[in-house]
């Protein structure tokens, strides 16, 4: 009879070679470059598949992308096959920026699932009075540096992180959490599963609409703003701290009242979490 101790050591060896053999596993890397002239009424729309999405505010009226192609293959050759598979491109018509780098299409004319032998990855700089419209099927979403036009964010699985700015401000995940550092116009943040995190909201934002289905909402609100505030929660404590506020129901788990006499609407919801409205400094 063979004493279950035994195991113990011969999977522990297994493991570490299937560790070994995943981290030495072949791959073809390719890579992608393109920069371009935009203005104000430019627009950049990015569609990948299974990865990252990193945009850097950056000056002047150039724009430039990157993205970087990784196929888990042992050939330039089978690379070359896999890659096939997919629509790789870059559009630039009438003032919009395309780039797209996902599977094909099937016959109902919907983009086939993320080919697990491929990874994309989106890096751009992009003036910050260019529209963004950012979407990816798998992967984290970031923008950095403060925006002067709106951005639009969508990934099925991922955080997001948006510095923010005086644009509009439209983000959506799956499944992660949402930040956003300063939200100086609207802003609309729905997460299937994550906090909300806005550090900052200016008195110029009319309509702040925050929703999860599973974290703690915080919104920064400046002292000076005016909101009609309709917050509540199915598993927390809802707080309003440090500002001038007007309750019309006050309760554990549900605030609604006016800000400094009401104006814009902020809306807060979350399934399981608390929400934390505080007054915060620009």
């Amino acid at each position: 009879m063979t004493r279950p101790i035994l195991f113990v050591p011969i999977i522990g060896v297994l493991a570490t070679g299937c560790l070994a053999a995943l981290a030495g596993a072949p791959q073809i890397e390719r890579r992608l470059d393109r920069t371009f002239t935009v203005n104000s009424n430019s627009s950049v729309v990015v569609r990948i598949s299974g990865g990252p999405i990193v945009v850097e505010t950056g000056p002047g009226t150039t724009m430039s992308l990157r993205l970087d192609q990784t196929v888990n293959v042992a050939s330039e050759a089978r690379a070359d096959e896999v890659l096939k598979e997919h629509e790789i491109s870059v559009v630039e018509q009438a003032g919009v920026i395309t780039l797209t780098a996902r599977r094909h299409r099937d016959d109902n004319r919907r983009y086939r699932r993320n080919d697990p032998h491929v990874r994309f990855s989106a890096t751009l700089t992009v003036p910050a009075n260019v529209r963004l419209d950012l979407d990816t099927s798998g992967g984290p979403i970031t923008v950095r540096g403060e925006r002067t036009a709106d951005v639009k964010a969508d990934t099925s699985g991922g955080p997001i992180t948006v510095d923010g700015g005086r644009g509009a401000l439209d983000l959506d995940t799956s499944g992660g959490p949402i930040r956003v550092g300063r939200a100086l116009g609207n802003l609309r943040a729905d997460t299937s599963g994550g906090g909300i995190t806005v550090d900052y909201v200016g008195p110029s934002a009319t309509d702040v609409s925050l929703d999860t289905s599973g974290g703690t909402i915080r919104v920064g609100v400046d002292r000076q703003a005016k909101f009609d505030l309709s917050a509540s929660t199915s598993g927390g404590n809802v707080r309003v701290e440090g500002l001038s506020f007007e309750s019309q129901t006050l309760r554990r788990s549900r605030a609604v009242g006016r800000i400094n006499g009401g104006g814009g609407r902020l809306h807060a919801d979350t399934s399981g979490g608390s929400i934390e409205i505080r007054g915060a400094e620009r």
